[in-house]
C-alpha cells in the first residue's frame, strides 16, 4: 500500500495535511476528542496545528518534518514499530507498523489483539491485513487513569479491588493457561536477552552493564527452582493506571500493542510496580502486593484450582520471572541510552521491592 497521506509533526504528534482545518477544530473543541491522547500542551500543539493546516490550504509552505503513511487520520502518534493514526470521524485508531518490522512480529500483534478485543474492556478490533502491515479497532475516548489522593493511604490497593483484579482475572480465565518448566522458560527468555544488542554501539558501556548484570543475577536466583512448574496465560503486557479509560460505559484498557501469554502474575506486578515508577503514593509495597495475590488466589479457588492452589508459593518465582519478562519487553524496543534509562530505573524499584521483601522476611 503506497504511502500517499502526509502528516505534518507538531511536538510528539503528527497531523495530516490533507483534512480541513475547521473540522479537526471542531473534533478537539466539540468532542472532546483530545481526551486521553496525551500531554497538557495537547491543545496548544492542536491550535498550532489548525493553523498551519490553513496555511497548507491557502499555499503557503511549512517547514516543518513531513511524515508519510499509507492510511488517514487526524492525527498520529509514534509508538513502539510504527503509528497509531486517530480518525476522529470513523471513530477508529489505525496501528501501522514500520517497514523493517518482521512480518511474523506483524502478524503476533494482530493475534494478541485480536484476543484481546474478546475482553469486554477491550478495544474491539474490526479490520487487518497482515501483508499491508496495520489493524483497525475502536477510538476510545474517556478520562486516563485514576487521580491518587496524596492523602489516602491505599489508594493504589483500593483502586486494584475495585478495577483491576477483575481484568486480571478475566485475562487469566480467556485461554486455558500453558503449564512449563522454570528452568526451560528461564533459558528461553536468557536467549532472547543474550542476542547482543547490549553490546550495540553508541549505548553507554555501563549502564549496559548494569542492566546485563541485573538479568543475569534474577536468572541465577531462578535456576535453583528449574523443576518448578508454573503458568502461562493471556496478559496485557503493560497493565497501569495509565493505559486505563474511564468511559461512560465503564473501565476500557488500552493500548495492548504487548499483549500475550506470560507468567500468571505479571500483569498484577506489574500494576503496582508501575505506580512505584512513577512515585505515585503507596503504603506498604510488599503487604499490598501480599493482599492483591491473596484477593486473586480467591478469586481463582473455583475456577482455576490447580493456579489459584500455588499462587502463595510461587509468588517470588512469578515476580522474579516478572523481572526478566519486563526486561525482555523493554529491550525488544528500539535501544539507546535513554531506554536504558528507564531500564535502569525499573530495576531500581525491583530492587528496593527486593530489600523490603528481605526486610519484610526479617522481621517476621
Amino acid at each position: 500500500m503506497p504511502a500517499q497521506y502526509q502528516y505534518v509533526r507538531i511536538g510528539r504528534r503528527h497531523f495530516c495535511l490533507q483534512q480541513n482545518p475547521v473540522v479537526l477544530a471542531w473534533f478537539l473543541c466539540f468532542r472532546n476528542y483530545a481526551l486521553g491522547l496525551g500531554s497538557p500542551d495537547f491543545k496548544k500543539e492542536a491550535l498550532r496545528a489548525v493553523r498551519i493546516l490553513i496555511q497548507h490550504q491557502i499555499g503557503l509552505r511549512s517547514n516543518q518534518p513531513v511524515l508519510k503513511l499509507p492510511v488517514y487520520g487526524n492525527l498520529c502518534l509514534p509508538v513502539h514499530r510504527g503509528y497509531r493514526v486517530f480518525d476522529f470521524r470513523r471513530h477508529v485508531v489505525i496501528r501501522t507498523f514500520a517497514p523493517e518490522v518482521d512480518a511474523a512480529i506483524v502478524a503476533s500483534e494482530i493475534e494478541g489483539v485480536r484476543d484481546a478485543s474478546l475482553l469486554d474492556f477491550a478495544p474491539t478490533i474490526w479490520r487487518w491485513n497482515v501483508e499491508e502491515r496495520w489493524y483497525e479497532e475502536d477510538l476510545v475516548t474517556g478520562d486516563r487513569g485514576h487521580v491518587i489522593p496524596k492523602s489516602e493511604p491505599g489508594a493504589v490497593l483500593r483502586i486494584y479491588h475495585q478495577d483491576i483484579a477483575s481484568c486480571i482475572e478475566r485475562m487469566i480465565l480467556l485461554h486455558t493457561p500453558l503449564n512449563v518448566n522454570v528452568g526451560q522458560y528461564v533459558n528461553n527468555i536468557m536467549d532472547a536477552l543474550e542476542d547482543g544488542r547490549l553490546s550495540s554501539q553508541g549505548l553507554d558501556v555501563r549502564k549496559a552493564s548494569t542492566v546485563r548484570d541485573f538479568v543475569r543475577s534474577i536468572a541465577e536466583r531462578l535456576y535453583p527452582e528449574s523443576n518448578e512448574q508454573v503458568d502461562l496465560v493471556f496478559s496485557h503486557g503493560d497493565l497501569s493506571l495509565r493505559n486505563i479509560l474511564r468511559t461512560k460505559d465503564g473501565i476500557t484498557v488500552i493500548d495492548w500493542e504487548s499483549a500475550g501469554r506470560r507468567s500468571a502474575l505479571f500483569d498484577l506486578y506489574n500494576y503496582f510496580f508501575a505506580e512505584a515508577y512513577y512515585k505515585r503514593i503507596t503504603t506498604n509495597l510488599v503487604s499490598e502486593i501480599n493482599d492483591a495475590i491473596s484477593s486473586l488466589q480467591s478469586r481463582l479457588t473455583l475456577k482455576i484450582p490447580d493456579i489459584a492452589r500455588t499462587l502463595p508459593s510461587l509468588a517470588r518465582t512469578y515476580c522474579r520471572l516478572y523481572y526478566l519478562e519486563r526486561a525482555l519487553m523493554l529491550l525488544e524496543r528500539e535501544l539507546n541510552n535513554a531506554l536504558l534509562d528507564v531500564i535502569l530505573r525499573s530495576i531500581a524499584v525491583f530492587n528496593r521491592y527486593e530489600e523490603a521483601m528481605a526486610s519484610d522476611s526479617t522481621q517476621g
